[in-house]
């Protein structure tokens, strides 16, 4: 290998060594973080489990089968600790993942396992005989930018006799929690328009649409919580900058009043002309 080349490709293949090692790490950090909530879940240590793996389930790091696991014991912990809201939606991610999963449960207690079951078969379509009863189509928009309105629609193109609400679900990437949006429908189309989080700044925006019965139970999706669709909101462009603001106002203000003073001056001298030796002038 020649010098030159050495030179080369030696920062490169060593700059590739450092990102495997910190890569391998951080993998490493969140298996020990799910090792660690499967010994808090057995010892009780319910809000420890929460604290755990609520990061662990937002991680690219984190496999699918790992991220399974993680909301199975966070669904549990949040049932065990009186949130029913928190555990069903924890449940419900852990389907979209995996809609054929059967709880894994230590404690084997009826009451998690009937809870479960129960969001299972409202969620997953098909279950326990439940048909699918509507499916959706979506066109995402092209263009969006912070700050302005953006409208999303759906059309209901099988089924939806007996469909009850279908509700838009989105956040800005990076945060964990999606905000609601219910759609208004007008025969078989359904839209629903909002105003999007204002920056300067491009941001993603992901999104999935949940489509329930008029029971209440999930009868479809567009997407998931854990496969959103992502949507590129370009940055709010700069309010008009205010005449009173900008340079070149106030610099032909300064010099009309730099002229004005200046003219005001010679005016003052002419009308008061200093007497002299010679007598006083006047001027006509």
């Amino acid at each position: 290998m020649s010098a030159p080349y050495a030179r080369r490709v030696g920062p490169t293949l060593l700059l590739l060594a450092l990102l495997a090692t910190i890569g391998g790490e951080a993998l490493a950090s969140e298996r020990g973080r799910l090792t660690q909530a499967r010994r808090q879940y057995m010892s009780q240590e319910y809000e420890r489990v929460v604290r755990l793996l609520a990061p662990l389930v937002q991680s690219p790091l984190a496999t699918i089968s790992e991220k399974v696991e993680a909301y199975e014991l966070l669904g549990l912990s949040y049932l065990i600790l009186g949130d029913t809201k928190l555990a069903r939606e924890a449940f419900e991610n852990l389907l979209g993942l995996d809609p054929g999963h059967q709880l894994r449960d230590p404690s084997d207690s009826p009451k998690l396992r009937m809870f479960f079951e129960s969001v299972k078969e409202a969620f997953v379509p098909g279950y326990k005989g439940r048909s699918v009863l509507v499916t959706l189509e979506h066109s995402a928009p092209t263009v969006a930018t912070a700050g302005r309105r953006a409208e999303f629609g759906v059309l209901v193109a099988e089924g939806g006799k007996d469909l009850g609400v279908v509700q838009l679900r989105w956040r800005r990437a990076g945060l964990v929690t999606y905000e609601v949006a219910p759609m208004t429908r007008n025969g078989q189309q359904l839209s629903v328009a909002f105003l999007l989080p204002a920056d300067a700044t491009s941001y993603k925006l992901e999104y999935y649409f949940e489509a329930r019965d008029t029971r209440g139970q999930v009868v479809t999706r567009l997407a998931s919580p854990e496969r959103p669709m992502v949507l590129v909101v370009g940055g709010a462009p700069r309010p008009p900058q205010s005449i009173f603001r900008r340079w070149w106002f106030w610099t032909i203000i300064g010099v009309a009043v730099v002229g004005v003073v200046t003219a005001g001056a010679v005016v003052g001298s002419i009308d008061r002309v200093p007497e002299g030796n010679l007598g006083t002038a006047t001027l006509r």
